[in-house]
């Protein structure tokens, strides 16, 4: 150890790394199940290893955005850009407010299919 160096600062830095490097907002996936709504990231793990499908996965109502047509449904292979509800879900019921879980903000299972990428 060097005289003076502050190993608590470079312990704290890392922590702080690390605890940040796992926060997505949007991220890149491919769809794999619709029943239920499936997905896989794109992005692969440091060791070059598929990240963990993530499963029941909201989807934005798309007919509601195109006026007198039909939405074409997700199906398997789209490639598909996902956001990430940054408030944690788990107790979210459509139409109601909810309570956020502090304990699972920016968690993967808040994952909501934005759209189609061409």
């Amino acid at each position: 150890m060097k005289g003076g160096e502050n190993l608590l600062l470079a312990l704290i830095d890392q922590r702080v790394l690390s605890a940040i490097s796992g926060l997505k907002g949007v991220y890149r996936a491919g769809v794999i199940a619709t029943s239920p709504l499936t997905v896989q990231p794109r992005a692969l793990t440091e060791d070059g290893k598929k990240q963990t499908a993530v499963r029941n996965v909201g989807q934005l109502d798309f007919a509601s955005f195109i006026k007198g047509a039909e939405a074409r449904p997700l199906k398997l292979g789209d490639e598909v850009l996902v956001a990430v509800v940054s408030d944690g879900t788990s107790t979210f019921q459509k139409g109601k407010d909810y309570r956020a879980d502090p304990y699972r903000a920016n968690s993967i299972d808040s994952s909501i299919v934005l759209g189609v990428i061409k």
